[in-house]
């Protein structure tokens, strides 16, 4: 489902509080989107918050919607670089795999 990019922050800001792999990932994240253009920062708990990132993540909307459907793996569309990641590795990789659980509904 395309999200437009007034809906885009709260709509991962809603799905993040209801993923408990989010708050397990303990990471506040800045997320940098494209296509259409996007940024906002989610602490560990999924709020919306001006804190300063542990992680920054950049992705096309196209492919955070890939990955967040299921059609996608984190580690298939890192190694396709279809995402930037700055922050601790192994966090990283958690946020990654939360992401994946996330139900969006924009």
């Amino acid at each position: 489902m395309a999200i437009s990019t007034e809906e885009v922050s709260t709509t991962l800001s809603a799905a993040a509080q209801a993923a408990p792999a989010w708050q397990a990932a303990g990471a506040t994240v800045r997320f940098v989107i494209s296509e259409p253009q996007a940024e906002f920062t989610l602490d560990h708990q999924g709020a919306l918050t001006d804190a300063e990132p542990t992680h920054v993540l950049s992705i096309r909307s196209a492919d955070l919607e890939d990955l967040t459907a299921g059609r996608r793996t984190f580690l298939r569309t890192v190694t396709a670089r279809k995402v930037a990641c700055r922050g601790p590795v192994m966090q990283t990789f958690a946020v990654g795999q939360a992401l994946t659980t996330f139900t969006l509904q924009g």
